[in-house]
C-alpha cells in the first residue's frame, strides 16, 4: 500500500439537544476528517475531536495542519503490519504529535492498510474479549431536577451498568440524590468534574453523598494545577472514593507520571484523546503493571470513525467494563455524517479478517461542511 492522497474535511454537525459539563457547553460537533487515499483508489478514514481543555488543541489547528501531515504520509508504502505498526511507533515517540492528530492519523491508515492488505487487531491490542462488556450512561447539566427521572428511565433502558453524573454545581449533591432515588441505589454513580472542584468543594461534595453508591470522582481538580499530586493524595486519604484521571492522562508519558506519582487509582483511557490505539494500549499496559484501574470513554459528538475504534478497543479488552458514551452519540448527533458502506473482509485471501469500510454522506457534505482542503502526492 502506498499513500497517494490526503483529505481533511472539517464538518460541524449540530446536536439534537445541548450537551453541558463543567468546562464547556455544547450544541454541535466540530470534527476534522482525515481520509487518506492508495494508488488503487481505496479511502482509509480516521477522525479527530479537538478540545482545548483535554489535549491543549484546536480544531483550527488541526485543520492547519493538513499540509505537514501530507508531507510526512504521502508517498510511504507500507507492505506488512509490522512495518505500518514501526512508523506508527517512530512517530508516536517522536513527541512532535498532539494526541488527537496522531490519533485519527494513525486511524486512518490502519483502515487503508487494512482494505488492501489485511490487519490483525489481536497482535496489536491483545485476543479477543471473552467476557460481555456493560455500558455506561452519562448524564450532563443540560439535565434538570425535574428532568432526571426520565434521564433515570433512559438509562434502564439501555441496561446502564453505571451511570456517569457531570457535577461542579451548587446542587450537584440534590442532583444525585434525586437520580439515585430513581435509579434505584444498586446503580452505582459515577461523578465527573472536569476539573472544576477546588479541595475544599470535592471533599464537601463527598461527605454530602455519603449514602449513595458513589462508585469514583473523575478529574475532580484542573489537570495543570502545580499542586495536584497533593490535592488527590490528600482528597482520597479523606474520602477513600476512587479518584479516575481523564484530562491528566492523554499521553503514554502522562500515564507514566501518574504511576510514578499515584494519585489516581483509575485511568479513563479514550482514543479519540489518547493518541490512538497503539498509545491506549501503553497507556493500559502501565496502568495493569502498576495496579491503577481502567474504564474507557468517547469523545462526545464523535462519528462513527472514532465508535469503531472504541469499539475495537473494547473488544481486545477484558479489563475495560464498558466504553461510556458509545452508543449516545449515535442519538446525540442530528445525523452521522459518516456511514458504513460494508464491514467485510480484507482483500487478503490468505488471511482474511473484518475490515471496515466508510463512506462521507453525500447530504453530510452539503450541510455540515466548514472547510476541506486535499493535497495530492
Amino acid at each position: 500500500m502506498r499513500v497517494t492522497a490526503c483529505e481533511f474535511v472539517w464538518l460541524r454537525v449540530p446536536f439534537r439537544a445541548p450537551f453541558k459539563h463543567a468546562a464547556a457547553e455544547r450544541t454541535a460537533s466540530d470534527s476534522v476528517l482525515i481520509v487518506l487515499q492508495d494508488e488503487a483508489g481505496y479511502q482509509g478514514f480516521g477522525e479527530v475531536l479537538a478540545r482545548s481543555y483535554v489535549t491543549g488543541e484546536t480544531t483550527e489547528e488541526v485543520f492547519a495542519a493538513g499540509p505537514a501531515l501530507a508531507d510526512v504520509c504521502i508517498g510511504r508504502r507500507f507492505g506488512t503490519q509490522q512495518e505500518l505498526v514501526g512508523y506508527l511507533t517512530v512517530q508516536l515517540e517522536s513527541g512532535g504529535w498532539q494526541p488527537a492528530l496522531l490519533g485519527g492519523f494513525e486511524a486512518a491508515l490502519i483502515n487503508l492498510f487494512e482494505q488492501t492488505v489485511t490487519w490483525d487487531f489481536a497482535s496489536m491490542l491483545g485476543r479477543r474479549r471473552t467476557t460481555p462488556p456493560g455500558s455506561c450512561f452519562t448524564i450532563g447539566f443540560e439535565a434538570t431536577v425535574r428532568e432526571l427521572r426520565h434521564r433515570a428511565m433512559m438509562a434502564r433502558v439501555s441496561a446502564a451498568t453505571v451511570v456517569k453524573v457531570k457535577v461542579g454545581g451548587a446542587d450537584d449533591a440534590r442532583r444525585l440524590g434525586v437520580l439515585s432515588e430513581h435509579l434505584g441505589k444498586t446503580v452505582p454513580l459515577r461523578l465527573d468534574a472536569n476539573g472544576s472542584l477546588s479541595l475544599e468543594q470535592a471533599v464537601a461534595l463527598l461527605a454530602e453523598c455519603r449514602g449513595l453508591p458513589i462508585q469514583s470522582l473523575e478529574q475532580p481538580f484542573d489537570a495543570r494545577e502545580p499542586d495536584l499530586a497533593d490535592k488527590l493524595r490528600a482528597l482520597h486519604a479523606q474520602t477513600a472514593v476512587p479518584l479516575v484521571a481523564d484530562e491528566s492522562v492523554c499521553t503514554p508519558a502522562d500515564a507514566a507520571t501518574w504511576v510514578a506519582y499515584g494519585g489516581y487509582q483509575v485511568f479513563n483511557v479514550r482514543v479519540g484523546k489518547c493518541g490512538g490505539l497503539l498509545a491506549c494500549a501503553r497507556i493500559m499496559q502501565a496502568a495493569r503493571a502498576a495496579g491503577v484501574c481502567l474504564v474507557a470513554g468517547s469523545m462526545v459528538g464523535e462519528s462513527g470513525v472514532l465508535t469503531h475504534a472504541s469499539e475495537v478497543l473494547l473488544a481486545h479488552s477484558d479489563d475495560l467494563p464498558y466504553v461510556e458514551g458509545l452508543g449516545q452519540n449515535r442519538s446525540l448527533l442530528v445525523c452521522d455524517p459518516v456511514e458504513v458502506v460494508s464491514s467485510g473482509r480484507s482483500a487478503d485471501g490468505a488471511g482474511r479478517r473484518p475490515v471496515t469500510v466508510f463512506r462521507l454522506r453525500d447530504d453530510a457534505r452539503k450541510r455540515f461542511l466548514v472547510a476541506r482542503q486535499r493535497i495530492d502526492g
